[in-house]
């Protein structure tokens, strides 16, 4: 009776070891499909996104665009954006590429007790035309800088996420720098004036 409980012991344990590994590899199998079908749609609406920034480029004549203009943010949520560049010059001999930098800046708030961070026309993402990162809080992530050929736009996404602000409409402005030597960006060299910006757009975020 002992071996026969203790054939059958192993025999339920072999069952319950083969149903778990079969449970688990449907449920990887699920997870992989779900992960695969995400990331379809995530590169499909990316592209989406792209063309239409292209062809508005295209309509209008800008250099700069946006694909919202403007943008409801909660604290601490991530809200997502694109932006699109058309490079318009020439590179030099020996570079296929112009290197462009980004920088978000926070011109204002709305209501007249309320400032942004570091007071007025302070930067909050990417860099200034030095370099130079933000120096009283980041709220956007974003490249900030990035090779465009000549004659193409170069579309690419921005995140915005706020830690802390007070709730109110913001006034921002994108500034565009190109470099000055009009080479990519392992070799390039800025413009000694930070206002000299190859093109500049304002919108607003709303903070709840």
């Amino acid at each position: 009776m002992d071996k026969k409980a203790a054939l059958q012991l192993s025999i339920n344990a072999i069952v319950i070891l083969i149903l778990a590994i079969t449970i688990l590899g449907l449920g990887l199998g699920f997870i992989k499909s779900q992960f695969g079908a995400l990331t379809e749609q995530f590169g499909a609406v990316s592209a989406e996104i792209k063309s239409s920034l292209i062809e508005k480029i295209k309509e209008s004549g800008e250099l700069l665009v946006f694909n919202r203009a403007e943008i409801d943010a909660k604290i601490g949520k991530p809200e997502e954006f694109y932006v699109g560049i058309k490079n318009t010059a020439s590179a030099k001999e020996g570079s296929a590429t112009i290197c462009f930098r980004m920088g978000v800046k926070c011109v204002r708030a709305l209501k007249p007790d309320n400032s942004c961070p570091g007071g007025e026309a302070s930067l909050v993402g990417g860099v200034d035309v030095d370099g130079n990162p933000p120096e009283y809080g980041t709220w956007f992530s974003m490249f900030d800088q990035v090779d465009i050929r000549p004659g193409d736009v170069g579309v690419y996404p921005v995140k915005l996420q706020i830690a802390a602000a007070s709730p109110d409409t913001y006034l921002m402005e994108f500034n565009v720098y190109k470099a000055e030597s009009d080479t990519d960006c392992a070799t390039a060299m800025w413009p000694a004036d930070p206002s000299d910006t190859y093109q500049t757009k304002q919108f607003f975020i709303k903070v709840t």
